[in-house]
């Protein structure tokens, strides 16, 4: 009897843990979208820009391309993007409170970027491969 009760309260446990990761997940997406939406309301794009929902797949197709092809309204948008998140801060820097910062890379895309920040952005986090916008708390 003993060990039907701790079974009960093992999937009770499992299924309240469960539970509050969909909801984390539900939360997330929202507060994801919400930046999408200020990123394509600054940058003045339209919601067909990026007709997904899932901005971590555009991110992820968008870093596989060679810079020239990328268009730079998508590269404006991962600036915005990236300064939503407080990963960048202004003047080509990264912010070290949220992430440890490449430096090679950091000095890389500062020097290519020629002061763009468009630019900056889409340069820097191509060369660190190590920094993975899915991984921060939105």
């Amino acid at each position: 009897m003993k060990s039907w009760i701790l079974v009960l309260f093992t999937v009770g446990a499992v299924t309240i843990i469960d539970a509050e990761k969909k909801k984390a997940a539900a939360d997330n997406k929202v507060i994801l979208l919400y930046h999408k939406r200020a990123c394509l309301e600054r940058e003045g794009l339209s919601e067909d820009a990026f007709p997904s929902d899932d901005v971590h797949e555009l991110f992820s197709a968008v870093f596989q391309l060679e810079s020239e092809v990328v268009p730079y309204e998508t590269k404006c948008f991962l600036r915005c993007w990236l300064k939503r998140i407080q990963v960048m801060s202004d003047h080509l820097t990264m912010l070290n409170r949220r992430m440890n910062p490449d430096s090679t890379c950091e000095r890389a895309a500062r020097a290519a970027s020629r002061g763009d920040e468009c630019e900056f952005a889409f340069l820097y986090q191509k060369c660190d491969h190590l920094l993975d916008v899915n991984e921060f708390d939105y």
